[in-house]
């Protein structure tokens, strides 16, 4: 898989965009989002093309588990549907220019949990391709608080977590790809990971809490 594709992850609540994280590359990007039963917004996913070359994409739905009692619709930067399409085109995204998903989704007083996660590709690359996954939990009460519990920024050679919850123990894991840990400690508030002394190449992280919420993804850090 070429890193030519950067993911710009942008929550938006009430239209009003509250955090937003930006990673090189980063297979398997998820917003994962707990809310309470009434709740209806829209949640961004942005597609950055970090190449020097013009990206022809497309998207295809690998896999739809939302319940039918929820309603959901979908846009993208190119077209809205009424409901979750099969597939679709996101365009030519020229260098630094943002294809986007925007997802759509109604509670409908219905407790319970489930996602979309959608394949980009690119028909003129084989080597291209990418996931994005939208993910719910529904809660009756909504007592965990909704949004996004644990947002991660990668800038400058710095991983960076900010945690949007109350006082839930929650642990950070680092390490490389071929398992060295490079960091693993639990973590509150801001926490910030340098990471620009360690040589080039592909990170894992793992962000967990007591509650068993899990975020993990890649980054790859330049020297």
């Amino acid at each position: 898989m070429k890193a030519l594709l950067g993911i710009l992850f942008c929550v938006a609540f009430s239209s009003i965009n509250l955090f937003s994280q930006t990673i090189q590359y980063s297979p398997n990007i998820k917003l994962d989002k707990t809310v309470d039963q009434f709740y209806y917004d829209s949640d961004f996913i942005y597609l950055k093309n970090t190449s020097n070359e013009t990206l022809d994409l497309e998207f295809t739905l690998v896999e739809n588990t939302l319940l039918p009692e929820w309603n959901a619709s979908f846009c993208t930067n190119l077209a809205c549907y009424n409901k979750i399409p099969k597939s679709g085109n996101l365009g030519s995204i020229e260098p630094n220019n943002e294809a986007y998903f925007l997802f759509n989704l109604g509670a409908n007083e219905t407790v319970g949990e489930g996602q979309v996660r959608i394949l980009i590709s690119s028909p003129e690359n084989n080597d291209l391709s990418d996931t994005v996954t939208f993910k719910f939990t529904v809660t009756e009460d909504g007592s965990i608080e909704a949004g996004p519990w644990a947002v991660v920024k990668f800038e400058q050679g710095v991983f960076t977590v900010l945690l949007n919850q109350g006082n839930i123990e929650t642990d950070l894991m680092i390490s490389s790809l071929a398992g060295k840990v490079i960091f693993e400690a639990p973590i509150d508030g801001i926490t910030s990971v340098p990471l620009r002394d360690h040589p080039t190449g592909v990170y894992l992280f793992k962000i967990e809490d007591a509650n068993g919420r899990m975020l993990s993804d890649k980054v790859l850090n330049f020297r």
